[in-house]
């Protein structure tokens, strides 16, 4: 019986990936909302496409990548602006639609990868990290103030350094946060400016052989407070974390000074901060989610695998970790446990409003025949047997090895996967995972 759980568990996979050529598990990994009067906007991005709902989460709808303009494997940094325009960042510039129906490109940004969005908490002021296609890059920060219709670049050229993440702080809509590397040896850099973009000072924190290091989120009240994430590599890095964790520190003083909040025994892919800056969530698909009240110890919110996190309009949000006809996104009112927020059963096909002669009438429908086929997949043949008996496909093997898990690397093929989690769970695996030490 338990071979025939994991046989069965391991054709899912094999079937998912048939459908998704980018060889990776369908799964939601970031949440946005719309501002102001446009709350009602929602989407997931996920490994097919977007997830998209208009009525704040009644109904979802189907977004294929082909429409958005990005090829499978490729994850889109996305921002709403005051209007509801959706922005879109792309390898080769940037995206804007309003309806799902019709894109335009941007033509200040042609040409450049755009590595990161962020808007003011009102949505009326968007930035954009922009980097050289160049053997040697350098970035630009560029700014919109009029729904992402134009874009004007401020400040000096960061001349090799890739700028990766940027970050407004909520009350202060000049003070912005950004992280990069150094072209020439990779390593970690943090930059402040409190005039909106015009001038950047590099902050003195210090991230050792880190890498990964991606400004999370600045305090709704305090604008010379943030949070930053990181994966350590090789070296102790100078705020004390340990190798290959994933880690939160907090600076008090722009970025100056930094101390360790939490560390996970792995991908610490979610992190949510509340408008008043009192609580921080933060997690990932080994931990489950941790939450530190007013600088306290973290303690352990909810053991659900998260991919995500994101407090808005006061409701957190996380991005569960796949499970075939399982849910994609749960929320919570912040303390009591999640709920299911949308499953894969309630995603809706492309937008019937879209007219002849659009991507989204022309060819996500097709796409998503493809991709509803694997993310609900009615039945599973039984090799087992010579009698054509189906099972109904489960989210996890007898022995404990969790199918829905994505705590692999991005990219690994799913056949040799299913492959190693067959044999793995022939045997019985004797790996443990230490405990997360926040």
């Amino acid at each position: 019986m338990i071979r025939r759980a994991v046989l069965a568990t391991a054709l899912l996979l094999l079937a998912t990936t048939a459908a998704f050529g980018n060889g990776r598990f369908p799964s939601a990994q970031e949440f946005h909302q719309g501002p102001g009067p446009n709350r009602d906007l929602l989407v997931a991005r996920t490994t097919f496409g977007l997830v998209v709902s208009v009525d704040r989460g009644r109904r979802w709808e189907y977004w294929c990548e082909d429409a958005l303009q990005y090829g499978d494997g490729y994850d889109p940094t996305l921002v709403f602006a005051a209007d509801g325009t959706m922005l879109v960042a792309l390898e080769d510039g940037l995206l804007t639609t309003r309806d799902g129906c019709t894109f335009r490109r941007s033509p200040d940004l042609e040409s450049l990868t755009v590595r990161d969005l962020a808007t003011s908490v009102d949505g009326r002021v968007t930035y954009a990290l922009a980097v050289t296609r160049s053997a040697v890059p350098d970035s630009r920060v560029a700014r919109s103030l009029d729904h992402g219709l134009t874009f004007d670049f401020v400040g000096d050229r960061f001349v090799g350094v890739v700028l990766q993440t940027i970050e407004v702080a909520g009350s202060d809509p000049l003070r912005l946060y950004a992280s990069g590397t150094l072209d020439a040896d990779g390593s970690a850099l943090l930059f402040r400016s409190v005039d909106g973009g015009v001038h950047w000072v590099r902050a003195a924190a210090g991230f050792g052989e880190a890498t990964g290091v991606y400004v999370s989120g600045v305090d709704g009240r305090r604008p010379e407070v943030l949070y930053l994430r990181a994966t350590a590599a090789g070296a102790t890095m100078d705020a004390g974390s340990a190798d290959g964790d994933g880690v939160l520190f907090r600076s008090d003083d722009g970025g100056e000074t930094l101390r360790e909040v939490l560390r996970t025994r792995g991908p610490m892919r979610g992190f949510a901060l509340s408008d008043d800056g009192r609580s921080v969530w933060a997690g990932g698909p080994d931990d489950g989610v941790w939450r530190s009240v007013d600088g306290a110890a973290p303690t352990r919110f909810s053991g659900e695998p998260v991919d995500c996190l994101r407090w808005s309009d006061g409701v957190l949000w996380a991005c569960r970790v796949f499970v075939a006809n399982g849910p994609l996104l749960l929320r919570s009112d912040g303390e009591a446990p999640f709920v299911t927020a949308l499953s894969v059963a309630d995603i809706g096909p492309p937008p019937g409003r879209c007219p002849a002669g659009t991507p989204a009438h022309d060819v996500c429908p097709g796409r998503w025949a493809v991709v509803r086929r694997a993310l609900v997949p009615p039945t599973l043949l039984d090799a087992s047997t010579d009698r054509g008996a189906v099972i109904a496909p489960t989210p996890s093997s007898a022995c404990g090895c969790r199918a829905g898990s994505t705590s692999m690397p991005r990219g690994f093929s799913l056949a040799g996967f299913a492959f190693a989690l067959w044999q793995s769970c022939r045997r019985g695996d004797p790996r443990r995972r230490r405990a997360a030490n926040p």
